[in-house]
């Protein structure tokens, strides 16, 4: 068995440990769910929101794709919401393979987003080891862009770095 704790809800990052409970090693089956999921509010569907992932895919291209982040916007009443789901560079199996349920789904077209580093391979976790996979989810009213999304991003993937030096 496997552990897993939400260790830190932040500002910063949505960050998930996982590691064995016992001093046997724990395999993590391929699978088409797994690491972070998202559900849209029931006002989704087909017909009033849209997808669209880092590699440029949209909602019918999605599942099965990888990705470094996926935006997921959609009318709400008279506005315009969504989320920005992001990825760590330092996750297993990143870009991550996502599971994005199809135009069909229940029927409406509900919408449904997951992060699953194991949908295309399995994960072996060591005893003694702890294995850390971080996302950050950006909420926002209005609508995004590609661009804007890429740069949400880069702030999170790709931090910028300073150095102090003393004389």
């Amino acid at each position: 068995m496997t552990e897993t704790a939400f260790s830190q809800i932040s500002k910063h990052a949505l960050t998930i440990s996982l590691s064995c409970a016992s001093a046997s090693p724990v395999r993590l089956l391929r699978y088409r769910y797994g690491g972070l999921s998202w559900r849209a509010t029931e006002k989704w569907n087909r017909d009033n929101s849209e997808i669209l992932t880092s590699e440029g895919r949209s909602r019918k291209e999605a599942d099965g794709s990888v990705a470094r982040w996926c935006l997921a916007q959609g009318q709400l009443d008279q506005d315009s919401a969504g989320i920005l789901l992001m990825s760590s560079p330092t996750n297993y199996n990143h870009p991550e393979p996502l599971r994005v349920w199809p135009e069909t789904q229940n029927k409406r077209g509900d919408v449904f987003i997951n992060f699953s580093p194991t949908k295309d391979r399995d994960w072996l976790l060591l005893p003694g080891q702890t294995y850390t996979l971080r996302y950050r989810l950006l909420v926002y009213a209005g609508r995004r862009t590609r661009e804007q999304a890429e740069s949400h991003w880069q702030h999170f993937g790709n931090p910028p770095r300073v150095s102090v030096r003393l004389k």
